[in-house]
């Protein structure tokens, strides 16, 4: 039997749901990779994290051939290019992991379509997430819309049906008669802005599997304690690796239980790391479920509050000149690396919705177009978080306070020195406030807007679209 592996976000050998069942049933296999001109062209998709899908793509042509296959790689619209390449392989069936997000599944249903229409079998796989959004529900049989039930029961679906290892299958060969093509030139392929050297986390699942040991090994048992200080390098980094699948989710629930195992103390934070990539599997569920979340709020009330559209600000805040240091030092780390850290995501994207009054789906666009790691289940999810539009959100009431989230999570100031250089010369007990120094920081502006002020806006705001009007 003759079967084509459609590569899309599982750019991995091992643990990977559909290469797997291809590998077991197949006598011949031809693995395919096409740079969908849909996502190269779109603005969206950043240089960012498009580098580091080509290194990423790079690395798998690297691990299939040390398998002794050869990744097809193409460029163009795969609704034409698997069916083609299906007809002239004489492919018997067409195996992929499935996807949320919803142009993803359109794009899959018509390659499904013209596939069975020349008689190729097609089969989809669960694999970028433990447990799709049809598998945990409450016990009248409906989706959760509230993470803390969602979780209590995603961890008795795992704790009933835990994910078995993988078994590592050997390759059938390639398909003969095929044209691998190769990888298009990176300079043709790819944006001309390209991200300094070293930037970017290494490609490639050999490094997602040496990221996540660092992690368990050097930062997991206190990660609890050290999660939301953005100075220190205390997180797993592991979310360009998870949005492109580089590395399995499973593997991460395997690889920590393993590691809890032998090290029980560091359990509260290795628990705490898991239920973060719970949230993420939360997420991609709520997008599965209801794809308008990507254009409109989750709670419909939230439709009809009236945003500003005030250019100049929004401007000010993406090149991170707003007046107040911790949320500049986070944009522009953004810019500068192609990542944040989570805690200064949700102090920014407040800033932006609370104090600015600025449409959510602004800052959204913004950080999609920059993030290394963008996804849009996930970025979805934390900014309608942060918007307070969204499931689960954070209450319209409470407000971040951008100076007070400076000196409780970065007190002596090393982040915003990072990235704010300008700063540097300022005290801990100054630099969350530099318009207190008796000598302003030469070229640092002053705040945008008074907290207090767009706070008390902010409330009223949403409080006129509330339908119990508080």
């Amino acid at each position: 039997m003759r079967i084509l592996h459609w590569f899309r976000i599982d750019l991995r050998v091992r643990d990977n749901r559909s290469l797997d069942w291809s590998a077991e049933r197949g006598d011949f296999l031809l693995p395919l990779f096409v740079f969908d001109d849909a996502l190269v062209a779109a603005p969206r998709h950043g240089a960012n994290r498009l580098h580091f899908l080509y290194a990423c793509v790079e690395r798998l042509a690297d691990a299939l051939a040390k398998r002794g296959q050869t990744l097809v790689v193409r460029r163009g619209d795969p609704r034409v290019w698997v069916p083609r390449l299906a007809r002239e392989a004489r492919i018997d069936w067409v195996s992929f992991n499935r996807d949320t997000v919803p142009r993803a599944k359109t794009r899959d249903a018509e390659v499904e379509r013209a596939l069975r229409e020349d008689g190729v079998q097609v089969v989809s796989h669960k694999d970028h997430v433990v447990f799709e959004s049809s598998e945990i529900l409450t016990k009248t049989g409906q989706p959760f819309s509230v993470y803390t039930p969602y979780r209590n029961a995603w961890w008795r679906q795992y704790e009933l049906d835990p994910p078995t290892p993988p078994r590592r299958r050997r390759l059938p060969p390639p398909v003969p008669g095929v044209e691998a093509g190769g990888l298009p030139s990176r300079d043709r392929l790819l944006p001309a802005s390209i991200p300094a050297e070293g930037v970017l986390p290494t490609g490639g699942e050999a490094a997602a599997r040496r990221r996540l040991r660092s992690f368990l090994e050097r930062d997991s048992a206190a990660y609890a304690e050290r999660r939301d200080l953005p100075a220190a390098d205390a997180t797993s980094r592991l979310s360009p690796y998870l949005r492109l699948g580089v590395v399995s989710p499973r593997e991460c629930f395997r690889e920590a239980f393993e590691w809890l195992a032998e090290h029980p103390a560091a359990e509260r934070g290795v628990r705490k790391w898991l239920d973060e990539l719970v949230w993420r599997e939360f997420y991609q569920a709520i997008l599965d479920l209801h794809p308008r979340v990507l254009r409109r709020a989750y709670r419909p009330e939230y439709d009809a509050l009236r945003w500003s559209a005030d250019a100049e600000r929004f401007a000010a805040w993406c090149e991170g000149r707003t007046g107040f240091p911790f949320v500049d030092a986070a944009m522009r780390q953004l810019r500068s690396t192609g990542w944040m850290h989570n805690r200064a995501r949700m102090v920014v994207a407040s800033f932006l919705v609370k104090d600015l009054w600025i449409d959510w789906r602004w800052g959204e666009r913004f950080f999609l177009e920059h993030l290394v790691d963008g996804d849009p289940a996930s970025n979805n999810g934390g900014w309608q978080w942060s918007a307070s539009t969204g499931t689960d959100a954070q209450p319209y009431f409470r407000i971040f306070n951008p100076v007070s989230q400076s000196e409780r999570y970065d007190p002596d100031g090393v982040y915003i020195r990072r990235f704010v250089p300008e700063l540097g010369g300022l005290d801990a007990g100054r630099i969350h406030r530099p318009w207190t120094a008796p000598l302003e920081a030469p070229g640092y502006p002053p705040p945008i807007v008074d907290h207090a002020a767009a706070r008390h806006h902010a409330l009223r705001a949403f409080e006129s679209v509330r339908p119990d009007g508080r």
